[in-house]
């Protein structure tokens, strides 16, 4: 068909697979815990820093395992607005026009597409953005096209291909998700080159085109939703190859590649009608990648719509600037000094885990209960601890506390854990899980991220208590408030206080708690029960309850931070916020018993329980609180 959409059919005794794989992360939670809430980058720009940059990077890696002397890796991310001769060009080479009229003729919500793109605006003077992604220095998606060896139709056409060197970042399948979310119409390009190999004669450049949109019936024909732009057919896709690949990529405004030349080994990706801002992307990732950027390992670069640079500085981020700190700590450039820590974390043979460096800030956000950001949004602080391991993107930013002193640190996995702690890590690579279905991870790599997670969170709570205030004698403790109540009652000022009168509630509340130790040395939880029932106040035979349980710590004789409860409820309650906040029907002579076990907490810390229930649609009277 030549330079055609060619669009894969669903066919009985074939595997089929939908070709809206951005799906795969359309419920994906992205993390930004505690600081990093605030001025978040969209979801966009943070999947594609995130999955496009470590395929890239492990392309980059795998190419310097077999040559020795290459230049130095380079992703360029360049924003351009398309219009007039170059519009039409992009336009009538891709053969836009007839994914436009295909989508006009189905529902865009049931693909994947929002009400409007590009689609509806090809022949009108509307400039079209695209993002254009270009590799230097990296191994190409070379392979034989017609073995499960190429990297292109494993990047582009599979899912859950896992089969990349020890200490990679990711897994084969995946990354593509974060191209085509940087695409309005779900349309990727991508123009390759890498060296000739044997088992791939004469071969060193390809050309592909891929829609990946949903199943949908289209002229009395249901297709899986996959097109292909490539010299095939549906059913028999063949990219583009050498001239002919070169070829069309000058069609595109892209530049050529030639295998002769190291830094034009490589892909360059070519994203339609991009929703991603430029600025938007270079937090992404200088949140995501600072550990690399900062060790040197490449280069990455935002050129923004004016032509301008927008390189990554996460030096200058006065956030990122207390992990890195922490990092300088971790790998031994400085020494800590006070209110700083670092050590070499052991595992259980008393061999390397990792390092790790935390750091403080007592006069300043240490003690932060709140931020507030640009937009007025509030969040609450956390300790975090950057977890990174051989590729340097921080996997994930761990929750290591929530109640001051909040410590911000980084822990540098070691290599020989490096494998074990990349199977735990799930489809977005943003955690180590310590817990997975049976057979989904070999259990000794859960076991290794376990321990692992559990001692940071040790360091963080033992740096913690190092770094508080030592609680003063007791004879030094002016209490003024209370020396002023006790004056009064001395003075007979307090006599005759009428007491509470106890109310009729139509709720009997039961509480039965305590603390205890924690799984983590040195650590507590408050675990115990409330049970809820109808009293013989109340008129009726069953009533539609909303109950609160919350345990918050007492700051400054007021109430504080909330620690967070695993809360397990009765049969036919039902989360109302993920808060505390339960609905459900209590029966006469029925109980509805709830049990809870708090986060691990620092014993010095106080907290208080407080318990509620209220019949929904009852007078103010029937209300129950405790």
């Amino acid at each position: 068909m030549g330079n055609k959409w060619s669009w894969e059919i669903t066919e009985a005794g074939r595997p089929g697979m939908s070709g809206d794989i951005a799906k795969l992360f359309r419920h994906q939670e992205l993390k930004a815990p505690g600081v990093f809430a605030l001025d978040a980058p969209s979801a966009a720009a943070t999947l594609l820093a995130r999955e496009v940059i470590q395929n890239s990077w492990d392309a980059a890696r795998e190419l310097r395992r077999t040559h020795k002397y290459l230049p130095r890796f380079e992703i360029t991310f360049r924003f351009r607005c398309l219009a007039g001769i170059e519009k039409r060009s992009l336009v009538d080479t891709l053969d836009l026009r007839s994914l436009a009229e295909r989508v006009s003729a189905i529902d865009r919500s049931k693909i994947g597409l929002a009400p409007r793109d590009c689609l509806n605006s090809l022949d009108t003077d509307e400039p079209l953005d695209v993002l254009e992604i270009t590799e230097a220095a990296a191994s190409g998606m070379y392979g034989p096209w017609d073995q499960d060896r190429s990297h292109m139709y494993r990047a582009l056409l599979s899912l859950g291909f896992t089969q990349k060197f020890s200490g990679a970042g990711g897994s084969y399948g995946y990354g593509k998700a974060g191209l085509i979310n940087g695409s309005r119409i779900r349309s990727v390009v991508a123009y390759s080159c890498f060296c000739e190999r044997d088992d791939d004669p004469g071969v060193t450049r390809r050309f592909l085109g891929v829609t990946y949109w949903g199943s949908h019936d289209y002229q009395g024909i249901n297709h899986l939703g996959l097109a292909s732009f490539s010299q095939g057919s549906a059913g028999a896709i063949r990219p583009f190859e050498n001239e002919d690949a070169d070829r069309i990529a000058a069609q595109l405004g892209l530049d050529p590649r030639t295998p002769d030349n190291p830094e034009d080994l490589g892909t360059t990706f070519l994203l339609i009608d991009t929703p991603i801002k430029p600025k938007d992307l270079v937090r992404a990732i200088e949140r995501s990648w600072w550990p690399a950027i900062l060790e040197g390992d490449f280069i990455a670069t935002v050129v923004d719509y004016d032509g301008s640079t927008l390189a990554p500085r996460p030096r200058k981020d006065p956030v990122l600037r207390t992990f890195i700190d922490a990092w300088e700590l971790a790998v031994g450039r400085s020494a800590p000094g006070e209110n700083e820590y670092a050590a070499t974390i052991l595992d259980l043979n008393d061999e390397p885990a990792g390092k790790i460096g935390l750091v403080s800030d007592p006069k300043g956000w240490s003690y932060a209960d709140h931020l507030v950001g640009p937009s007025d949004e509030e969040v609450s602080h956390r300790s975090l601890v950057a977890l990174t391991r051989s590729p340097r993107m921080v996997v994930e930013y761990l929750d290591a506390g929530r109640t001051p002193p909040y410590v911000r640190g980084v822990f540098i996995a070691d290599p020989r854990i490096d494998d074990l702690l990349r199977q735990t890590e799930p489809k977005a690579h943003d955690s180590w899980r310590t817990k997975a279905e049976e057979g989904e991870v070999a259990p000794e790599a859960l076991a290794v991220a376990g321990y692992v997670v559990k001692k940071i969170k040790e360091r963080v709570a033992n740096f913690r208590n190092k770094i508080k205030p030592r609680t003063p004698p007791p004879e030094d403790i002016n209490l003024p408030f209370f020396n002023d109540i006790m004056r009064r009652m001395m003075a007979g000022m307090a006599k005759g206080t009428p007491q509470p009168v106890p109310e009729n509630r139509p709720l009997s509340i039961r509480l039965d708690y305590a603390p205890r130790e924690a799984p983590v040395p040195g650590l507590v939880q408050v675990a115990g029960s409330v049970s809820y029932s109808l009293s013989e106040r109340f008129k009726g035979e069953e009533a539609r309850v909303v109950v609160t349980i919350t345990y918050r710590f007492i700051e400054d004789d007021r109430l504080g931070d909330h620690a967070r409860l695993s809360i397990t409820a009765p049969p036919g309650f039902l989360s109302i916020d993920g808060e505390g906040r339960f609905r459900g029907v209590l029966r006469r002579d029925e109980e509805a018993r709830f049990t809870f076990v708090s986060d691990p907490y620092d014993p010095n810390w106080s907290g208080r329980l407080t318990v509620n229930g209220e019949i929904l649609s009852a007078t103010a009277e029937q209300r129950a609180s405790e």
